[in-house]
């Protein structure tokens, strides 16, 4: 693959950096091929690679002492995995296991050290990155703390769907929705049952439509 500077503009933390600046990064570049159900790191190991997603599909999972699992997010295309461990020096919070078949590039741990040392707008794109997924982790506590499953299945759906249609992917099972929402597959198949009995949404094999989505977002509102 060439690495050219258009191609990594296209990427958080590298796309506010300059023609120059990324020519400079483009050397210390590795791409690296995943295949489907390959782990990129576990829970309580440490990774010195900050990957950048090409393409595939990925999912953050903690495993509770107890053996439980929940889902944290979907990683895609155009996203980053490892950021937290990368920048902190700590240990993987969580597991990052490929859905499909994909294709992932990464800078080495030291390399990304000398960039925040050296370029103000890498250290600010950083800053503003670990704010954002602060953020997200803080309402997902509050989603799994303050609202039951109803609620947050018709926040994910809603956050699915463009244009009122959710063109699932095949790895987008109910389990692997249930384990995104901190619960287990016969609760979210009762309530997406429901929602189709109560003319919210209708569902087919590889996608969801919300029929109704006034109803769903009165649901979603709590």
């Amino acid at each position: 693959m060439n690495i050219t500077p258009e191609f990594l503009s296209k990427y958080p933390l590298l796309e506010m950096l300059s023609e120059k600046e990324l020519l400079q990064i483009a050397p210390h570049v590795r791409t690296q091929l995943i295949n489907k159900g390959a782990i990129l790191y576990l829970q309580g190991e440490t990774s010195d690679k900050l990957f950048f997603v090409i393409e595939g599909w990925f999912k953050a999972e903690k495993i509770a002492v107890d053996g439980r699992q929940t889902t944290l997010r979907f990683i895609g295309p155009g996203e980053l995995i490892n950021e937290l461990a990368v920048f902190s020096k700590v240990e993987n919070a969580v597991s990052v296991i490929a859905m499909v078949e994909g294709q992932v590039f990464y800078l080495l741990q030291s390399y990304v050290e000398q960039l925040l040392k050296t370029n103000p707008k890498f250290s600010r794109a950083v800053i503003e990155s670990m704010a954002v997924r602060i953020q997200n982790l803080l309402e997902q506590i509050g989603d799994l703390s303050f609202h039951t499953v109803d609620v947050r299945l018709a926040r994910f759906l809603l956050l699915q769907t463009e244009d009122n249609v959710w063109d699932r992917q095949m790895w987008v099972t109910q389990t692997e929705i249930a384990a995104r929402l901190g619960t287990v597959l016969d609760v979210v198949n009762r309530n997406l049952q429901k929602f189709v009995r109560d003319g919210l949404i209708e569902i087919q094999r590889d996608k969801i439509t919300v029929v109704d989505r006034k109803g769903l977002e009165k649901i979603a509102h709590g």
